[in-house]
């Protein structure tokens, strides 16, 4: 969680990780999505955090529970420091310029010369606060990036075991495949044994009938002599 960041940013960018994670193939139960907004919360928040935990179960409690309770408590939250004045790096650097501004003008430089100095300081404190606003607010804090690489290494290990499960399975059908092609083998030359096999003793028929038909003809012969 950012400083000064609301709930409602904060929850916005907690779905921007897990949309990111799910596209990966990582899917957030409801009670994971309610411990992980509890967990990007900074120190100011933790005595609502622990109140939450004592008092709700996590497990059944919906986001939207949380959201409406962390809200109220952001609005009691907000009065407290509405009192309080941050004074913000922007300003800082104003004061300074305009201490620079005013050491410009008492320089021996000629009117003209003040006068421009001063304009590009204006002009440059005017693009620092221009700046400053069109920054995107879409950094992310350690703990959002921490919560985002535990879920990344909890996939990745998850896909390297897949894929060792897998190059196993690609070895075993390989193998597999081998001996396939061996039986196979085996089978065409069996085959081609039996077929040779077969024509022998179709040859060796065709000359058994061809010797019985000559024996019967000398056999004849012979009656006729």
């Amino acid at each position: 969680m950012q400083p000064n960041e609301s709930i409602k940013n904060l929850y916005y960018r907690l779905l921007d990780i897990t949309n990111g994670l799910l596209g990966l193939g990582k899917v957030f139960g409801k009670d994971e999505l309610v411990r992980k907004l509890l967990g990007c919360l900074n120190d100011e928040w933790e005595p609502k955090v622990t109140a939450i935990e004592e008092s709700k179960d996590l497990k059944t409690m919906e986001i939207e529970e949380l959201l409406g309770s962390l809200m109220t408590h952001e609005v009691k939250l907000n009065k407290k420091s509405a009192n309080l004045v941050e004074t913000k790096p922007q300003e800082e650097r104003r004061k300074d310029k305009a201490l620079k501004a005013r050491h410009l003008s008492d320089d021996e430089s000629s009117d003209d010369e003040v006068t421009e100095k001063v304009a590009n300081l204006c002009f440059m404190a005017l693009s620092d606060d221009e700046d400053s606003e069109n920054e995107v607010d879409d950094s992310y804090t350690f703990g959002e990036l921490q919560f985002a690489f535990d879920e990344l290494l909890v996939e990745f290990k998850k896909k390297c075991s897949q894929c060792s499960s897998l190059k196993k399975n690609i070895v075993s059908i390989e193998n597999e495949k081998d001996m396939l092609l061996f039986e196979n083998e085996k089978l065409k030359s069996e085959l081609t044994l039996l077929k040779n096999v077969i024509a022998i003793k179709d040859t060796t028929s065709c000359n058994d009938i061809a010797l019985e038909k000559e024996v019967k003809s000398l056999k004849e012969k012979n009656v006729n002599l």
